[in-house]
């Protein structure tokens, strides 16, 4: 087994610099100038780059368990799926591709001072940006990206880089992954024509303690003439349904011995986790069985596990605003998260959030533009997006309808904002009790509700049967913004409300839908950005792979429904391990036992049906 801890000692120094970062204050004109074309040597994953790798190749890797059931689930196949066929690499990955890398400042044109550290990869096209002048990290709410947001300083010969923000990706590209809330610290560290790369990467999610991995880079005298790596999606596998996706069901993953066979080393080692970093664990592997790793490769009993995620609302008792793109904004504080676009005509918002903020959100949109709140849109009937509907419709109004020849369609016309929703939405809020004020009073049944407002086309799609049977998504066409309500969150599983018509089956139709309207700028990024019901702002990589959990977990159920398992034998299985740390929940409106139950109700009704 490999040592990872091999050369702390001597970084140890380094390391202790990257504690606290000096943001706001610009660093002193000084250190090395890492200018030119470079391409990678060796580094400690040799052969393992560019999603090569056997499944179960782990050793030296601080696994926890939900990582090691990841990796176990992972087909290679997923790569055919369309949004995974150009996806980007994140750090430290980013420097184990087989390409060249082109490194240059970026320097103030006045007063010369460096402002960012420029890097491109040439497999996947990546471009990494540091940013030397102070500035800080963005807040949680704001997108994550391959590269993520990364600040540097200079210690001596030694840059030293601190970066959040990074999608989820690869350790290593054969099944161990790396969350979207790891934190990556790097040191590029110079010897005359050459770099050492030294990394340190924390992840909450999937490892039990800090990872670090090394590779050199050799300076090219000659620039390389090839830097471009272009990759677009197909369609790989002719008449695959959309919800399927590729994995393998618990303990049945037929690449589990291939590598510790091939190699002839014991399987429990291959498999990683904290134990296989230290050389000690060598004698251990003397007498380990067979028992042993097949027990590490199902999730072991227990209670379910809580997210260790980060939540990204700040929970300060304030609005704050996150310009998205074209004229939409991302308002977050007040529960649910909301969107407002706004232009020459009244400003359109859509869902208003738990209303317990609602003044400040009001407050928030009249510094966005003078105009008038003209309409609501609801995506559901939950409190947490429609709590604050009867502040902000008052607070509004709709000038298009007072006098106008259907103005007598409306109860409330040219008292307020024009509330839009699903007939659903004001069914279920008539029977609750909530004022009528607070309904929306322009439904619409099935299909799209559109628009044109602002100079762009607004499109309210329903989607049935997803998290409940009134759902709906908004997709803002010009901008290219789509509001999802509660089919896609960062922060939890998905709240399926059986009772009120929600399914696992609608669920993942509904994702599937918002996918058939994204359009990716570059490798799985950019492009279509996506404001969820809870949680960051993202963009169709989010939206796919909350998409491939949904699929995955909802087969893990359907295989034990077929066993004749009950619901309580479902949820003893832990169909859910590999997730939890990242969605799960073991108190609150929403656990992870009540998510598995959700699943298995729907399907099980779904069978009853059939």
């Amino acid at each position: 087994m490999k040592s990872v801890k091999v050369g702390s000692l001597l970084l140890s120094a380094i390391l202790m610099g990257t504690i606290a970062f000096g943001q706001g204050v610009p660093p002193l004109p000084s250190g090395i100038d890492l200018s030119g074309a470079w391409f990678p040597l060796t580094h400690q994953d040799s052969g393992l780059g560019t999603a090569a790798g056997m499944i179960a190749d782990w050793g030296g890797i601080p696994m926890n368990e939900a990582a090691r059931i990841y990796g176990l689930s992972w087909s290679a196949s997923r790569i055919t799926v369309r949004q995974h066929q150009c996806a980007g690499y994140v750090p430290p990955y980013f420097y184990v591709a087989p390409g060249n890398y082109r490194i240059w400042e970026e320097r103030d044109p006045d007063t010369q001072r460096l402002v960012a550290i420029k890097m491109y990869g040439q497999i996947a096209e990546g471009l990494r940006t540091i940013w030397m002048d102070g500035r800080p990290h963005p807040p949680a709410y704001a997108q994550h990206t391959w590269l993520g947001f990364s600040t540097g300083k200079f210690e001596g010969n030694v840059l030293t880089v601190f970066t959040t923000h990074i999608k989820r990706g690869w350790v290593r590209a054969n099944g161990a992954p790396q969350s979207d809330q790891a934190t990556v610290t790097d040191h590029f560290i110079r010897h005359g024509d050459r770099i050492t790369y030294f990394s340190v990467i924390n992840d909450p999610v999937y490892l039990t303690e800090p990872l670090s991995k090394t590779s050199e880079l050799q300076r090219s005298l000659k620039q390389p003439d090839a830097w471009l790596y272009a990759c677009d999606d197909a369609e790989q596998i002719v008449g695959r349904p959309d919800d399927q996706v590729p994995h393998h069901l618990f303990g049945e993953n037929p690449f589990l011995r291939e590598y510790a066979d091939k190699n002839k080393v014991p399987l429990l080692g291959a498999l990683g986790g904290p134990e296989t970093m230290y050389p000690e664990y060598v004698a251990k592997l003397k007498t380990a069985t067979d028992a042993e790793a097949l027990a590490k490769t199902r999730p072991l009993s227990g209670a379910q596990r809580a997210s260790r995620a980060v939540d990204p609302d700040p929970h300060d008792g304030e609005i704050h605003v996150l310009p998205v793109q074209g004229n939409v904004y991302m308002l977050v504080g007040d529960g649910g998260n909301i969107a407002a676009q706004v232009g020459n005509q009244g400003a359109l918002v859509v869902d208003t959030g738990s209303g317990q903020l609602a003044d400040k959100v009001i407050a928030a949109i009249r510094k966005l533009t003078d105009k008038p709140i003209q309409f609501i849109v609801n995506t559901s009937f939950h409190a947490d997006h429609t709590g604050g509907n009867l502040k902000i419709h008052a607070a509004g109004a709709d000038p298009s309808l007072v006098g106008s020849f259907f103005s007598n369609q409306f109860a409330d016309a040219g008292q307020g904002a024009t509330i839009i929703g699903n007939q659903t939405i004001q069914d279920r809020m008539s029977v609750a009790g909530t004022p009528a004020s607070g309904w929306p009073s322009d439904t619409f049944l099935t299909g799209r509700r559109r628009k044109f407002q602002n100079g762009e086309a607004v499109e309210i799609f329903f989607q049935p049967n997803a998290i409940t049977d009134g759902d709906s998504i908004v997709h803002f066409r010009r901008s290219d913004v789509i509001v999802t309500g509660d089919i896609f969150t960062t922060t939890q599983y998905p709240f399926i409300d059986v009772k009120n018509g929600g399914t696992v089956q609608g669920e993942i139709a509904a994702l599937n839908y918002i996918l058939d309207k994204t359009v990716y700028e570059h490798d799985e990024e950019g492009g279509t950005l996506i404001i969820p019901g809870h949680g960051r702002l993202c963009d169709e990589w989010e939206v796919a792979e909350y998409r491939d959990m949904i699929v995955i977990i909802r087969d893990r159920v359907q295989a034990l429904i077929k066993t004749g398992a009950t619901l309580q034998q479902v949820q003893a299985a832990r169909v859910t391990a590999d997730y939890d740390d990242r969605f799960g929940a073991t108190s609150g409106p929403w656990t992870t036992n009540m998510f598995v139950e959700a699943v298995y109700t729907s399907l099980k009704n779904a069978g009853a049906r059939d």
